[in-house]
């Protein structure tokens, strides 16, 4: 018996695929069609995978969240959590930085208008951080987006959303200092974030 050999095909060529809705998406969520070991975020209206966390992605996040730790008192932060962003654009941002609110987002996902600092922290992602996240970020006003280059252990702070970009982009590494623009007072150095 001979074997037929099965082209290889460019499935978004041939066929459209389909577009869920932020709705639809939260909803497989929570009926657990999509789990956390899905690692999945909704991106234009597509399911798209996230790439793996490893070692370097898991230490920024500790360090991170040890550095902001002095905020808890006045806002609420999340590691990896939802964020609704806009219609088809959900998001499991690697940090945020978010208004307090009573209940501490219980009843509600945060969305755009809570975040006040998305980190993202790259790998293999960094190429997405900057060319598909960031514009979604800008165009949602979220007024501050850092990416976290694990690679280089350097800080990619961008301010001043509009229209789809960020005005002020300024790249921090090493013993440089650095702020949030929601919380001037906690100050750190840059390798704090990565040791």
């Amino acid at each position: 018996m001979s074997t037929i050999p099965i082209p290889t095909i460019d499935v978004i060529q041939i066929a459209p695929l389909h577009r869920f809705s932020t709705a639809d998406y939260l909803e497989m969520i929570e009926k657990g069609v999509l789990g956390r070991d899905d690692h999945v975020e909704l991106i234009g209206g597509m399911i798209v995978e996230m790439s793996p966390a490893g070692i370097p992605h898991n230490s920024f996040l500790m360090s991170i969240l040890r550095v902001f730790a002095p905020l808890l008192e006045t806002c609420d932060i999340a590691v990896q959590g939802t964020l609704t962003i806009a219609e088809g654009q959900v998001f499991d941002p690697d940090f945020m930085l978010l208004r307090k609110r009573p209940g501490h987002y219980k009843t509600k996902l945060p969305d755009a208008s809570d975040v006040l600092l998305v980190i993202e922290a790259a790998e293999s992602s960094l190429r997405r951080d900057q060319q598909i996240k960031l514009p979604i970020y800008a165009r949602a006003g979220i007024p501050e987006y850092w990416i976290a280059d694990l690679e280089r252990e350097m800080l990619i702070i961008h301010r001043e959303p509009e229209a789809g970009r960020y005005k002020l982009v300024e790249t921090r590494q090493g013993d440089d200092l650095v702020s949030p623009l929601a919380a001037p007072e906690l100050s750190f150095a840059v390798r704090q974030a990565f040791e």
